[in-house]
């Protein structure tokens, strides 16, 4: 592969791997290419991947970039986005999805919540705590049981106190994975005076009521 400045920011590939016996197997990645010496000459990028917590990528996500100039962009299917920025600006990302709200929900997740709620089975994950919030409480109870199975059961369309989908800093490091609403997490990226290339500006999407993680 050829790399150029068109290709400053963030690009999927492909890797096969074959062996002299003719197995073959193959991973997709990233790379992240960046214009260390300055030689591109354009503008800085802020550019990032959205991707379930078990690192699927997400497509059809609005991530908005606000500041100097406002602009929005839809991810594709390899979750990738990126904006053209200027140094010594300040911007703030947001991600936005909120279609298919049954995406992913299933009667299991009933089962997965009621467990977690007796004590019986305690969630691993802090995403899970905020896929389980159905009515945005910041709590686990019964009444996220309940907003879950009326839209299983099509009484509801939408979750009425919530997004179909929120979206979490990657890089957010809860204090306490067992109270992930101890504190406040990040929903919005936030890059003051930019000085170069951001790339990682990643978000981690949580589909709600999806306890599992099965949403496509």
């Amino acid at each position: 592969m050829i790399l150029d400045c068109f290709d400053v920011g963030i690009t999927t590939v492909t890797i096969y791997v074959t062996d002299a016996a003719g197995n073959q197997d193959f991973c997709i990645t990233e790379l992240f290419v960046q214009d260390n010496n300055g030689l591109c000459s354009g503008p800085p990028l802020i550019a990032g991947n959205v991707a379930t917590p078990m690192q699927q990528p997400i497509s059809q996500v609005m991530v908005g970039l606000n500041g100097p100039a406002q602009a929005e962009m839809m991810t594709g299917n390899d979750g990738n986005y990126s904006f053209q920025a200027s140094n010594g600006q300040d911007y703030t990302l947001s991600a936005i999805k909120n279609g298919y709200p049954l995406n992913g929900v299933t009667t299991y997740d009933l089962v997965l919540i009621s467990k977690h709620i007796l004590g019986t089975q305690p969630f691993t994950n802090p995403y899970q705590y905020i896929a389980a919030d159905a009515n945005r409480s910041n709590t686990i109870t019964t009444f996220d049981l309940v907003a879950i199975r009326k839209l299983i059961l099509q009484i509801d369309t939408v979750f009425s106190n919530n997004t179909s989908w929120r979206f979490i800093d990657k890089h957010f490091v809860f204090p306490n994975a067992q109270n992930p609403f101890q504190t406040v997490f990040p929903e919005l990226l936030n890059y003051n005076n930019l000085n170069g290339d951001v790339l990682s500006a990643d978000f981690i999407g949580i589909k709600i009521g999806d306890v599992n993680f099965s949403a496509d």
